[in-house]
């Protein structure tokens, strides 16, 4: 094997993760930008909007709290918002991303039907569980 092989190989294998799906992650993180993303995961299509960690806990302890009057909701929402903290540039990791986050997610058959009574949710998974990705997001014909 010459050396250039091996560079591919080790670009290729690393931890069955995408590269670059996790490079697109910590733009996100950054806070830089969002943008939609139709994820390949566990024989179903994920599409939604790819949001950093932080934008992500702090929706999703949002929705968790919907129900909850005044200070109740506040400490929930702060609860998760806290979960998001590492995500911002000072706590930021070192090493790349594990998770994907979307929001607006909805989830469709790999024919592209959506799933029934398919609102759009917060939505976590472990990069290493993604087959692929497209860029955009699928809409249901009833849309």
């Amino acid at each position: 094997m010459n050396e250039n092989n091996a560079t591919l190989t080790e670009v290729v294998d690393i931890d069955s993760k995408d590269w670059f799906l996790q490079d697109l992650i910590e733009i996100t993180n950054s806070g830089k930008m969002t943008f939609d993303i139709t994820l390949t995961v566990g024989g179903f299509l994920v599409s939604g909007t790819l949001v950093g960690g932080k934008e992500y806990f702090d929706g999703f302890g949002e929705e968790f709290s919907f129900g909850l009057d005044g200070e109740a909701a506040e400490k929930v929402k702060s609860a998760f918002a806290k979960n998001g903290l590492m995500y911002t540039e000072t706590h930021a990791p070192a090493v790349p991303p594990n998770y994907v986050h979307l929001k607006n997610a909805r989830f469709f058959h790999t024919v592209g039907t959506p799933v029934p009574e398919n609102r759009g949710v917060w939505w976590r998974g472990r990069v290493s569980e993604v087959v692929g990705f497209s860029l955009g997001a699928l809409v249901a014909d009833d849309e």
